[in-house]
């Protein structure tokens, strides 16, 4: 049985949902304070990680966050 992370493309269409995302915060005047850091990337990362576990793909999530 194959999972949704598998169904949908995995890690590359995960990334690229995350990437629009991002680029969506990056511009929002209302979002973009929520994320103080000026770099955005290792956010990006985490939540490519994230919903890459959540949509049963690899456990790289919990396995590095707890």
């Amino acid at each position: 049985m194959s999972s949704f992370y598998d169904e949908i493309g995995g890690h590359a269409t995960i990334e690229r949902i995350v990437d629009v995302f991002y680029a969506g915060v990056a511009t929002d005047e209302l979002l973009r304070p929520m994320y103080p850091e000026e770099d955005l990337g290792p956010a990006a990362e985490r939540f490519t990680l994230f919903l890459e576990q959540y949509w049963g793909g690899p456990t790289t999530y919990s396995n590095t966050r707890g």
